[in-house]
């Protein structure tokens, strides 16, 4: 999903018209944003999530 965040804002698509047509928050959208901005597309991979373990 953010890869395609990313392809959007290559085309200029603004963060809050990403994350209506990705349907997610515009707090992701803006965060993937800057991320894409800073640093590219490498920027936009999933990052490892680091959960609490139970049992």
């Amino acid at each position: 999903m953010r890869f395609g965040a990313a392809e959007l804002f290559a085309q200029g698509v603004t963060p809050p018209r990403v994350a209506r047509r990705l349907r997610v928050s515009r707090k992701s959208a803006y965060a993937w944003h800057a991320r894409w901005r800073d640093s590219g597309v490498e920027a936009c991979e999933a990052k490892d999530r680091q959960g609490v373990r139970l049992g």
